[in-house]
């Protein structure tokens, strides 16, 4: 069996139909598990208690559900349009 270089099999996964990339991609993706930096994680724990804090003392306000799902039916539907078949 012949090995072949990242930038090899990056070349060929690139000609790949878009839905096929974006499956593998996810798949890649999941398959490294949480791969966070303690920093990273520790950061993020930072800043939601700071926006639940800002949240609850009224300094900041929340999004209608009404408005966050219409909003992400808008971006799924843009997203589907461009991972359809036969797209590049």
């Amino acid at each position: 069996m012949v090995s072949k270089t990242v930038e090899e099999i990056t070349g060929e996964l690139l000609t790949l139909p878009a839905q096929t990339r974006l499956q593998l991609a996810e798949t890649l993706v999941q398959s490294v598990g949480d791969f966070a930096s303690q920093d990273v994680a520790s950061a993020w724990d930072a800043e939601i208690v700071k926006r639940l804090s800002e949240y609850e003392s009224g300094a900041l306000s929340g999004i209608p559900s009404k408005a966050v799902f219409a909003e992400a039916r808008e971006q799924l539907r843009e997203a589907s349009h461009l991972s359809s078949p036969g797209q590049p």
